[in-house]
């Protein structure tokens, strides 16, 4: 074994991902790397694909190559992070056992969000996956052979006891790549294998890709010009300050680059988007990469949700989360078919008489139109609605799409005894706080083009007009002040957006939900 990955005390087997989408060069990138002579390794590789590697066969006999289809195993919880890569726990569990290779790399599908893929392999996810063993071990569905071998892998502690994922690695195509941020495409509009219910869309998932990475490789840069290369690093910057941004052509760069970096640590990449970073440092305001600009705004009033949905619904595809209690307000026909009851058919055919049905090119158009929202290519942060002062909400934008959700409680709402134990944490919660109204507040990033050039004024101008004005701030105290405060406030203000409803369960540090599905922005106010 090459003594630079001895050092490990733990043995175990290094790993590279790669991501990216479909023609951004990662099966030509894994070429280079299993044809290269340059780093000694025997190199195992999982790919989706092995007829796509245009590699001699007799070569590939010094690798392990396999395919695989993704497998994804979901717990019972339904949650995200228990949702389980059956395919890669045992595959990568028998490279490692069987100790052929030296080195693993994993090329995940196109559609394939990285963080999902590290959870596999952190180490903080340990004890969530020997948990999880058990209850595989106990469920009665499924292939019970499967399970069993899954189960075996889970309760040993998962892939954390065998393999270390060393480096994210995301591939940019640098032809498409600002295309791809003025799209109104969702996922099923271009691949063919992902199930009609898919509702991710390309921005978004573009956007998730870089934010996660340890390297982002812009690739296929001789296919534009030099200034639109310095462009698209400029985005990659702001989107992930702490990436590596490596430039090639064809897929070819310096291997030590992605291979036994040491480069992945989960926390720092669960911490390292851009909008997260401008929310937890100050930004030097004059600070522009290649025209492309940032800046965090902040309020501390609520919004008007009648005034900030007239803002948005012309300009974004508003995706929200549809709540349903499992059985309500259903009918079930003979034929097996669920209707929802009459009246509400009727009501839901009456919306859409008064709101056209959602176009996502005419709402991109619209978009690219708009001097304010035009230039913008990414936003995200939390959200304080007037007619919600219990709940904070989530705004997540790339491109053209723009999801709003509820996410939890405000600290205030929370009782300080059910607050985290640890002093840093606690010292960090009350700098949140400000008067009255405690840590409820807006807090947005936007990163963009023209922003010194007048887009933050624009942007700073649309966010202000949606805040609640002086009269309307009296109505609103006064209303929190009384006998029902939630009553009064839905009196005083109009509210169309979908209900947020808290979902947070106990081991896991972000809101989720059971059972919901999305709203592509037909909602009315």
């Amino acid at each position: 074994m090459s003594p630079a990955l001895i050092e490990d005390s733990k043995d175990r087997l290094p790993v590279t991902l790669l991501s990216g989408f479909l023609g951004s060069g990662k099966t030509t990138l894994l070429e280079n790397i299993l044809t290269s002579p340059d780093h000694g390794l025997r190199i195992g590789v999982i790919v989706n694909d092995v007829g796509g590697l245009n590699i001699d066969a007799a070569l590939l006999t010094s690798h392990d190559v396999t395919r695989k289809e993704e497998q994804v195993v979901a717990m019972q919880n339904g949650c995200i992070c228990c949702t389980l890569r059956g395919d890669l726990l045992e595959e990568v569990a028998r490279l490692a056992e069987e100790k052929q290779v030296e080195y693993l790399v994993i090329e995940s599908s196109g559609v394939s969000e990285p963080m999902q893929v590290a959870e596999t392999f952190s180490e903080e996810f340990a004890e969530m996956h020997v948990a999880a063993g058990y209850d595989l071990e106990a469920d009665e569905e499924g292939d019970k052979e499967t399970n069993k071998r899954l189960a075996k892998i889970l309760k040993a502690g998962g892939l954390s006891k065998v393999a270390r994922l060393d480096t994210c690695v995301t591939l940019v195509d640098a032809v498409n790549f600002m295309q791809d941020f003025a799209t109104a495409d969702f996922l099923v509009d271009r691949q063919t294998d992902v199930p009609q219910e898919d509702d991710r869309n390309i921005s978004e998932l573009q956007t998730e890709q870089i934010e996660f990475a340890d390297v982002v490789v812009v690739n296929k840069i001789d296919m534009v010009a030099k200034e639109e290369v310095d462009r698209i690093k400029g985005v990659v910057k702001k989107l992930n300050p702490n990436a590596r941004v490596v430039s090639t052509v064809r897929s070819r760069l310096d291997l030590t680059e992605i291979l036994n970096t040491r480069l992945f640590s989960y926390e720092k990449a669960a911490l390292s988007a851009g909008w997260l970073k401008s929310l937890n440092e100050e930004i030097n305001p004059e600070t522009e990469e290649y025209g492309i600009g940032t800046f965090v705004y902040r309020a501390r009033r609520p919004f008007s949700p009648a005034r900030l949905w007239d803002m948005i619904k012309s300009v974004f595809v508003v995706i929200q989360m549809e709540y349903q209690v499992e059985g309500e307000d259903m009918d079930v026909d003979e034929d097996g078919t669920q209707n929802e009851k009459d009246d509400e058919a009727d009501e839901d055919s009456d919306m859409e008489d008064e709101q056209p049905q959602l176009d996502p090119k005419a709402r991109l158009a619209s978009k690219m139109a708009d001097p304010t929202f035009g230039p913008l290519l990414r936003s995200k942060g939390f959200l304080w609605l007037a007619t919600r002062p219990r709940m904070y909400g989530e705004w997540s934008q790339a491109g053209v799409m723009l999801t709003i959700s509820g996410q939890d409680f405000w600290r205030c709402e929370i009782p300080e005894d059910e607050w985290p134990t640890d002093p840093e944490t606690r010292k960090a919660i009350t700098r949140d706080f400000d008067g009255k109204w405690g840590d409820r507040r807006q807090e947005l990033v936007f990163i963009g083009q023209q922003m010194r050039n007048g887009g933050e004024v624009r942007l700073r101008k649309a966010l202000d007009a949606c805040l609640l004005n002086d009269e309307e701030f009296r109505e609103w105290e006064a209303a929190m002040e009384s006998d029902d405060p939630q009553g009064r406030l839905e009196e005083l203000f109009e509210d169309g957006f979908e209900d947020w409803i808290v979902t947070s369960h106990e081991g896991h540090d972000h809101a989720n939900s059971n059972g919901h599905g999305h709203s592509h922005g037909d909602q009315k106010h």
